[in-house]
């Protein structure tokens, strides 16, 4: 199944400008990765090394930060929306 992800401006140059792109999978985790391999450039700007999500990367399904669900096994359907929220920072 496809869900529609909305990236933020700052990772938009890594995905030819797109502000949402469909990626598949079951779990929000099994859509990023189908992103990051439709466009292979942001998975250092979302992953660490072994694979998990950087903690200053929030992700939203709909209204709800996955944090406070399951996760990356957190389960989406097609009509779902994941976006992607950099944490900012500043002072």
């Amino acid at each position: 199944m496809k869900v529609e992800v909305w990236l933020p401006t700052v990772l938009r140059t890594h995905v030819a400008g797109k502000s949402r792109i469909a990626a598949q999978g079951s779990t929000v985790g099994q859509v990023l990765n189908s992103l990051v391999d439709l466009h292979p450039a942001l998975r250092p700007y979302l992953f660490d090394d072994q694979g998990k999500l950087h903690s200053y990367i929030n992700v939203f399904l709909n209204d709800s930060n996955i944090r406070s669900s399951q996760g990356l096994d957190t389960k989406v359907v097609e009509v779902d929306e994941l976006r992607i929220l950099p944490a900012v920072a500043g002072g």
